[in-house]
């Protein structure tokens, strides 16, 4: 099968997920839905936990995006960037949903799915870092990096209360926390952390 299989079936899994839900999202069903055997789905996917990570991958690609213009950008750009990816992350249902159903498998025990989140959190917190050292001039190092770790678990956090419609506070107020951080509090935070010595 060619990359367009590859594509075929992703785009197949992505369709039954949001028409009959991620249980709904069976190898037999997405090999229908995509025109293929499931001998063929076989051949590139152990299970359908990989198919849906792949779904999963493709979707949240905001922060590999973000991080590819920060290399290049100026710093509002930047920052216009970091807004609006994170605007479109919370809006992906399906994505979100998949994050957190595939984490739950890895927490019972999946190795195959544990071993891609982890390579997943360290791409995206690296990404991270390196949008924190171009944009605010942070130091590389632990402390950025912890910078970074606490900022992708807010994220994962905020997506979670929106799917759990937990309505705690409007999303309004929500984004004007955002642009002030990315405006004002990250760049002053990261002036205090300097004055911190890594351990």
């Amino acid at each position: 099968m060619s990359i367009d299989g590859k594509t075929k079936i992703l785009e197949a899994a992505r369709t039954i997920i949001i028409e009959h839900g991620i249980q709904g999202a069976t190898i037999r069903g997405i090999a229908e839905q995509a025109g293929v055997s499931t001998g063929a789905i076989y051949h590139y996917y152990s299970s359908k936990e990989a198919i849906l990570y792949d779904v999963m991958d493709e979707g949240l690609s905001e922060i590999k995006r973000i991080a590819t213009v920060s290399l290049e950008d100026e710093l509002q750009n930047i920052i216009q960037e970091i807004f609006e990816g994170m605007q479109e992350r919370f809006k992906k249902d399906a994505e979100n949903r998949l994050q957190f159903y595939l984490a739950h498998e890895a927490m019972l025990g999946n190795e195959e799915l544990q071993h891609k989140f982890k390579e997943k959190y360290e791409d995206w917190i690296n990404r991270l870092e390196a949008i924190f050292v171009q944009a605010y001039n942070a130091r590389k190092g632990p402390l950025t990096k912890a910078v970074a770790t606490w900022t992708m678990a807010g994220i994962d956090g905020m997506v979670l209360q929106i799917l759990l419609h937990t309505d705690t506070v409007d999303l309004t107020h929500v984004n004007q926390v955002l642009e002030f951080l990315l405006n004002e509090g990250f760049s002053h935070f990261f002036k205090v952390i300097h004055k911190t010595p890594d351990k």
